[in-house]
């Protein structure tokens, strides 16, 4: 896995890209029954598994394989799928719909992911990228089912998140799922959806939520915010407010 994950990595069954490196290199990689059989885990980008096989870490007699060298890397969500700017904080990959109501993803966590970069560091995923994760996927199944012809941009609007979290999430591989139990659809300008979302891994749910979010487009946005932004300031210029 990436290096910012070397909290989770023992040394012994998880090793970091540098850890499986450096033992390449010194010629230690085989351990004493037989050899390393490795799995990639989070963080890992296509320059991480490039570097591994120039450096020769996965040559025959160097103590290491790839359980799956013939699997490519997971493909990840394009950005404006899921309302981001940034590639690297896009949290979905091979994404695919089951039917008009059901979706989900692998989880792809980039090791420059903005909830990494300043958390404080165990061995666990922080919970708010699981929650970000959420917000991902059902943006991503707005735009690639349900998004109406119209060329209009659309934002998303969060009216409530109740989630629970039953497991700590490990920068393992992990899937995030979507299912729509209500869909309002009278008004293109402003969508409502309610959704039961769930992290899982290894099997079994780590994490679940309940979430009712609307996709407006962004013209209505822009005039709301617009106008409760102005009667904020109002507010404040007021007076002095209690707290």
């Amino acid at each position: 896995m990436a290096d910012r994950f070397a909290q989770f990595a023992d040394g012994e069954q998880v090793l970091t890209v540098s850890e499986c490196t450096a033992l390449a290199a010194a010629g230690k990689a085989e351990p004493a029954d037989g050899e390393w059989m490795l799995h990639l885990g989070q963080g890992i980008e296509r320059s991480d598994l490039d570097a591994l096989l120039d450096d020769g870490a996965t040559k025959k007699g160097s103590g290491m394989r790839l359980a799956a060298p013939g699997l490519p890397l997971s493909r990840p969500v394009r950005p404006p799928v899921v309302h981001k700017h940034r590639a690297e904080n896009v949290l979905l990959a091979d994404f695919r719909n089951f039917s008009a109501t059901h979706c989900a993803a692998g989880l792809r966590i980039h090791r420059d992911n903005e909830h990494l970069l300043d958390h404080h560091a165990t061995r666990h995923v922080p919970g708010m990228l699981i929650v970000e994760a959420m917000r991902q996927i059902c943006t991503a199944q707005f735009e690639t089912s349900h998004r109406p012809g119209s060329p209009s941009e659309y934002a998303g609007i969060w009216h409530r998140i109740d989630i629970s979290f039953d497991s700590f999430l490990f920068p393992l591989h992990a899937e995030v799922h979507s299912v729509i139990t209500e869909f309002d659809e009278a008004r293109k300008s402003s969508l409502r959806f309610r959704t039961t979302t769930s992290a899982r891994q290894n099997g079994g749910v780590v994490a679940r939520a309940e979430i009712e979010y609307s996709m407006v487009k962004q013209e209505r946005i822009d005039l709301l915010e617009h106008r409760k932004a102005a009667g904020a300031v109002q507010s404040q210029l007021a007076g002095p407010q209690g707290l």
